[in-house]
């Protein structure tokens, strides 16, 4: 297999595995809340205090999804559920990143908000590149790079991270970029 065709497997891969899946809008929302409720399971298990912060947040955003590194280069993608005054919303998220790195794997983690102007600059922006950079750099500041399993604090948002399986070896500064969703107009639609 030459490396393009390596690059579009991957690509591929990390985006059909970062998917809800399901024929219709209901049962990509049912396994959409499935899965994150899955992965919220495993980040409580690898971080006890997240269950704490989660049930004192103003909201919080569970993702599940996956990375590829690749050389340079890493992207991701994946599926949220926002949970926070009695709402439940839905978004994609696709992730891009720079550095040095090769690998796979699958990701889950939990952004927990404890300021409003965090959270209303999540909803009307969808982007996070500062909040994860900058926990990356202070976490290289402690004398290594980012684990597969990570928490930090940024700016009203405590995120927590966990790898649910795969493996990577990297040093990737990654930007992630998030869209509300009701899987009606999904890229992709499973037959029947």
């Amino acid at each position: 297999m030459n490396i393009k065709h390596f690059v579009i497997a991957t690509l591929v891969t990390s985006f059909i595995l970062g998917c809800a899946t399901g024929n219709t809008p209901a049962a990509k929302k049912e396994n959409a809340r499935k899965e994150t409720s899955d992965a919220l399971k495993q980040i409580y298990s690898d971080h006890p205090s997240a269950k704490a912060k989660v049930a004192n947040s103003l909201a919080y955003l569970v993702c599940t999804g996956s990375d590829s590194y690749l050389f340079a280069a890493s992207t991701g993608g994946g599926v949220c559920v926002l949970k926070g005054g009695g709402k439940t919303d839905y978004y994609r998220f696709a992730s891009l990143g720079v550095g040095a790195g090769i690998g796979f794997k699958k990701v889950a983690f939990v952004y927990a908000y404890s300021d409003a102007e965090a959270l209303r600059r999540f909803k009307e922006e969808g982007w996070d590149a500062g909040a994860r950079a900058e926990a990356s750099a202070k976490h290289e500041d402690e004398g290594g790079q980012t684990a597969a399993n990570t928490s930090y604090d940024v700016d009203g948002v405590t995120i927590y991270q966990s790898a649910l399986w795969g493996a990577a070896a990297q040093a990737t500064v990654q930007g992630y970029k998030f869209w509300p969703t009701d899987f009606t107009d999904d890229v992709m639609q499973n037959s029947e």
